[in-house]
C-alpha cells in the first residue's frame, strides 16, 4: 500500500506552474451532486457475482417562466436489467411523503425519473431506489438507497449555461503521451443519451476520426483512443453543440482544442496527493475525501468500489464518488463519528487510456469533534493583481486556503474578462488548493482584463466563497 500527502496551496503552485448523496449545497446552481461513475457505453455487467451499486445521483433544473423542468438520475455501477427500471424501483417523494408520478428511463448505466409535473422551486424531496434493481447477472441492489435534495429558487437558475468547464488535455498543451485519453468536465449534469462517439471527438492533422469508447459520468465525460497515437502530431478534440443538460438545453457553440503528442508512450495512473492528509488529526466530521491524480482517470472506473473509507471496524461508511478533472471526491452519506479513526481506500482505477493502476493506496485520518465552519479564501494569485505587461498566452494561477470540491470549480465560478465585459474563452483545471485558467487563444494585447471568482466556489464541507473578489491585469503591447 501506498500513502499520499496533500500539499499546500503554495508547494502545489510551485510544481503547476512548471462531493452526502444528493444532499448539502449545490455544486452549480441547479445541479445537486451526489456520487458518480459509470457511464453510456459501459462494457458489460459484472462477473464477480457482487451486487451492483449506485455511484452517481444527480438532480438538473431549468427554469421556464418562474416554473422547472427537471429530471433525476442515478448512474449504477454496471449494465443493469432494463426491465427492474421503472417507476416501481425509481421513486420520489415531496417534503410531505406524498409520491411524485413520473416517468423512468434507461440508458446505458443510468436510471432517468421525469415527473408528469414540475417540481416546485425551494422545496425538499427524497428519491428511493429500492432493492428491486439488479444486475443483468440477475443480482439486486444489497440495500434500499435514499437521499434528499432541495430544489433550487428562481434566482440561483439566472445565467445557468451549459458549457465545458474543464478539459484534459489542456487546450494546447505538448508532449502529450502518446496513449492519452482524454476527459471534459461539464458545468452541469448532462443527458448520458447526448455523450456518445458522435458527440466527443479526436481526428488527426489530415481530418481522419480516431477510434475510440465514450464513457460518461454525471458531470465528466471520458473519450478513450482505441489505438497509440502518432508522435509528434497536433490533435483536434471536439464536444459538439449538440450535447444536452439533463434539462434537455444544448450548449451554444462547440467545444473544440488542441494538444501536440510528444514520443513517450505514456504514464501509469498514480495518485497524487490526497486529503485529509495521512494521519491528520482534528478532521471535521463533515469533511469529504479527496484523491488527486496525475492524469485523466476513466469515468467508468472512478466509483465506490474503488474509493472507499472504512471505519475503525473495517466497516466501509456509505457514500458517493464524484469525478471532476483529475480528482474524485468521496462525501460520506452522513457526518463522521468524533474522535474517530477512518482509513481511506483507492485500487482498481483506470486512467483515460485503460491504463490500470499498479499501486493501491491507503491512508488513515482522525476526526475532530466538530463540523468545519470557515469560508476558502484566495492567498496568491498569477499575474498579481495590476500586473502590467503580462503575456498574452500565459496561465493564469490562483491559489486557496484550503481544498476545494473541484466540482465547483469552472469557467463559471472563475471568469476572465475584457474591458468591454466580453469573457476570454479557456478552460480550467483544479489540483488541491490551486486552479490554473488556461485561454484558448492568446489575449488581446495592451488589454486590461479582470479576473472574478464568485461565490460558487465552495470547500470540501460545501462553504461557500464569501462574495465575489477580482483583481485586474494588463496584457503587453505589441506596439
Amino acid at each position: 500500500m501506498k500513502s499520499k500527502f496533500f500539499l499546500s496551496g503554495m508547494m502545489l503552485l510551485s510544481a503547476a506552474l512548471l462531493q452526502g448523496c444528493g444532499g448539502g449545497a449545490d455544486a452549480v446552481p441547479g445541479v445537486s451532486l451526489g456520487s458518480t461513475p459509470p457511464t453510456l457505453g459501459s462494457s458489460g455487467g459484472s462477473t464477480s457475482g457482487a451486487a451492483p451499486t449506485i455511484t452517481y445521483t444527480g438532480f438538473a433544473v431549468v427554469q421556464d417562466k418562474g416554473t422547472y423542468s427537471a429530471k433525476v438520475v442515478v448512474f449504477f455501477s454496471e449494465d443493469m436489467d432494463e426491465s427492474s427500471i421503472n417507476e416501481q424501483t425509481i421513486l420520489v417523494r415531496d417534503a410531505g411523503g406524498k409520491l411524485v408520478q413520473g416517468s423512468v428511463l434507461y440508458i446505458g448505466v443510468t436510471g432517468v425519473f421525469t415527473p408528469n409535473e414540475r417540481f416546485e422551486a425551494d422545496s425538499n424531496y427524497t428519491a428511493e431506489i429500492t432493492t428491486g434493481v439488479r444486475s443483468l447477472e440477475g443480482i439486486n441492489l444489497a440495500k434500499d438507497r435514499n437521499w434528499k435534495f432541495t430544489t433550487p429558487s428562481p434566482s440561483d437558475l439566472t445565467g445557468v449555461v451549459v458549457a465545458v468547464s474543464s478539459n484534459s488535455p489542456a487546450a494546447y498543451s505538448t508532449d502529450v503521451p502518446l496513449s492519452t485519453g482524454l476527459n471534459v468536465t461539464f458545468a452541469q449534469v448532462m443527458d448520458p443519451a447526448s455523450i456518445n462517439k458522435s458527440t466527443f471527438t479526436l481526428v488527426s492533422p489530415a481530418g481522419d476520426p480516431i477510434p475510440g469508447e465514450v464513457h460518461y459520468t454525471g458531470l465528466t465525460a471520458t473519450f478513450m483512443p482505441k489505438v497509440q497515437l502518432a508522435p509528434n502530431t497536433s490533435y483536434r478534440a471536439m464536444i459538439s453543440a449538440s450535447v444536452k443538460s439533463l434539462g434537455g438545453i444544448s450548449m451554444d457553440t462547440d467545444h473544440r482544442w488542441t494538444f501536440t503528442t510528444g514520443t513517450a508512450p505514456g504514464a501509469v495512473p498514480q495518485m497524487l496527493m490526497n486529503s485529509p492528509a495521512d494521519g491528520d488529526t482534528g478532521v471535521a466530521r463533515d469533511s469529504s475525501v479527496v484523491a488527486y491524480f496525475n492524469e485523466a482517470m476513466d469515468t467508468q472506473s472512478v466509483n465506490t468500489a474503488t474509493f472507499s473509507v472504512s471505519d475503525d471496524n473495517g466497516q466501509p461508511i456509505d457514500g458517493t464518488v464524484t469525478y471532476a478533472g483529475d480528482s474524485a471526491v468521496f462525501t460520506p452519506d452522513t457526518a463522521l463519528q468524533p474522535q474517530a479513526v477512518y482509513t481511506v481506500h483507492v485500487s482498481g482505477m483506470l486512467a483515460a487510456d485503460g491504463t490500470a493502476m499498479q499501486d493501491d493506496y491507503q491512508w488513515s485520518f482522525t476526526t475532530g469533534s466538530f463540523s468545519g465552519g470557515l469560508a476558502p479564501t484566495v492567498v496568491f494569485s498569477d499575474p498579481a493583481p495590476n500586473a502590467s505587461h503580462v503575456s498574452r498566452s500565459g496561465n493564469i494561477s490562483i491559489a486557496f486556503s484550503e481544498a476545494l470540491d473541484p466540482a465547483t470549480v469552472s469557467t463559471r465560478t472563475i471568469t476572465v474578462t475584457d474591458a468591454d465585459g466580453n469573457a476570454a474563452a479557456g478552460s480550467v483545471n483544479y489540483a488541491g488548493n490551486a486552479v490554473i485558467f488556461t485561454p484558448s487563444s492568446p489575449l488581446i494585447p495592451g488589454t486590461v482584463y479582470t479576473v472574478t471568482v464568485t461565490s460558487g466556489i465552495k470547500d470540501l464541507q460545501g462553504h461557500a466563497f464569501q462574495g465575489d473578489y477580482s483583481w485586474q491585469f494588463v496584457t503587453v503591447n505589441l506596439m
